[in-house]
């Protein structure tokens, strides 16, 4: 699949040291551009200076769509030999796929070959049929457009976004109606990446970052939008404009050391060069660390663990609905198109048995954690070499499927109510669902905790949706447990 050729930081150090021999001449140094897949050996624990905290914000407003489920994946492409029965299966909502290359479509500018998008179109079809939606991502920019030549990942030329605004004028008449039904438009992945720290100009990840700018490009990358959104408005207004999904390599207020974060200054670039009525949404990406023990993750450029501030999604979902406030940028959503917890067999874990019921735990607490921060969406994403699957390349299911499968059926169409904080020691959420009350529940700090209840709930179900004996007391461990109560 096209995410092993994403550089990860042990790649990227290589690739920079390189970049400031070359080129220290005549550049300033270019930070690690993707600073949370750090070298582990291990992992270095994140710096606590205190208990950090994020402030908490309202859920952002969703336009435009109707009200589903915020579980979706991304396995490549979206046929049945890639899990699509699978993931239909799972009641999923959203499929991403990260294929529509405008230099592969208009080689000639003024010249749109559909030919070349014919097997893209029969999966975007098939998706539709079966009800799910897909998240379509927009990128590569043809050779008589770049503003950096050689460099289909980076940025358009200025002169040339009409032709980008022209071009996405099409693909919006084209695929947003039957019987395709695409809404969900991101522009680009990964686009806060400098184009000097990637080894592969025509990467899919990438590179509109530039390090020389105070911003890192964002306020380019905005002017790109300028012309593209009332293109797309024009075209269906119903189609959604998304910034596409930002790496955010690590958090500003607590940077790693030999990382001044300043990658992740770039939807602050976005909204600070005027680009906040241009965009319908947010996309970004968020990855944890399996800590070499049952139930436990981080992902140190976050200050982020499974022990104190949860799944690193929180974090950077925060972050990010910070920088809108601070511009009074209201509105807009958000979505996680890359979501998952990694094993680095190639790095000396051990990707076993206690691995993947660490994944299983962690798909349950990310996903509520998802609906408690307000996403759209959150998308698990198979990523090859990091055991980050929910089923065999055969289509055998593994247990993190049945989680997610479980996960969906509790969760669906669920809303924030509270956090569950009257239990020392647990973390969960109470989330509202229209027939009933749903708690998930689980062990903060690693140990055992026996609670007694208000009452006794109505069902209650481990992980994979085995039911549990009610009763009003139970002891709560690593292993997340749905209790159902009415409303």
């Amino acid at each position: 699949m096209n995410r092993t050729r994403r550089l990860h930081f042990w790649g990227i150090a290589g690739v920079l040291v390189v970049i400031a021999i070359a080129a220290s001449a005549m550049l300033t140094p270019i930070q690690a551009a993707s600073a949370q897949h750090v070298d582990h050996n291990p992992l270095p624990r994140p710096v606590h200076n205190g208990d950090p905290s994020y402030a908490v914000y309202l859920p952002l407003v969703l336009r435009d769509f109707p009200f589903e489920t915020v579980f979706g994946a991304e396995n490549g492409a979206m046929t049945v030999s890639d899990g699509l029965t699978l993931f239909d299966n799972a009641g999923a909502t959203w499929l991403r796929r990260a294929a529509l290359q405008w230099n592969g479509l208009e080689a000639t500018e003024g010249v749109i070959d559909w030919t070349k998008a014919s097997s893209l179109e029969t999966e975007m079809k098939n998706v539709n049929a079966l009800g799910m939606k897909v998240i379509l991502v927009i990128r590569g920019t043809p050779s008589w457009a770049q503003e950096y030549a050689g460099y289909s990942c980076g940025p358009i030329l200025n002169t040339k976004f009409g032709a980008f605004a022209n071009f996405m004028s099409q693909v919006v008449a084209r695929y947003s109606v039957p019987p395709y039904d695409v809404l969900a438009y991101e522009i680009w992945n990964e686009e806060d990446l400098d184009y000097r720290a990637v080894s592969d100009p025509n990467s899919l990840w990438g590179c509109w970052g530039n390090y020389d700018d105070d911003y890192y490009g964002g306020g380019y990358y905005a002017q790109m939008l300028a012309p593209v959104y009332p293109a797309v408005k024009a075209a269906n207004p119903k189609a959604q404009v998304i910034v596409g999904g930002l790496l955010l390599d690590c958090d500003p207020a607590h940077p790693p050391p030999g990382n001044d974060c300043k990658a992740s200054k770039f939807l602050e670039g976005i909204v600070h060069g005027g680009g906040g009525p241009y965009f319908d949404g947010v996309a970004f990406h968020a990855y944890d660390y399996y800590d070499n023990a049952l139930g436990e993750f981080y992902n140190p450029n976050w200050v982020s663990e499974w022990d104190t501030t949860g799944t690193v999604l929180i974090a950077k979902a925060n972050f990010l609905k910070n920088v809108l406030s601070t511009y009074s940028i209201t509105g807009k959503f958000l979505m996680n198109t890359e979501s998952a917890v990694l094993c680095l067999s190639d790095h000396g874990q051990v990707c076993d048995a206690t691995w993947e019921s660490t994944k299983d735990y962690y798909i349950a607490q990310t996903y509520a954690a998802a609906i408690v921060e307000g996403l759209r969406a959150n998308i698990w994403y198979f990523w090859p070499g990091r055991h980050s699957e929910l089923f065999q390349p055969d289509l055998t299911p593994l247990p993190a499927y049945t989680a997610f499968q479980t996960s969906r059926n509790e969760l669906q169409n669920a809303t924030f109510s509270r956090n569950i904080t009257e239990y020392t020691g647990v973390r969960g959420y109470e989330l509202r669902r229209q027939d009933r009350l749903v708690w998930i529940l689980w062990s903060a700090d690693g140990t055992t905790h026996s609670i007694t209840l208000p009452g006794t709930p109505l069902a209650a179900y481990d992980v994979f949706g085995a039911p549990i004996a009610l009763s009003t007391s139970y002891n709560i461990t690593l292993a997340p447990i749905y209790l159902e109560w009415n409303p």
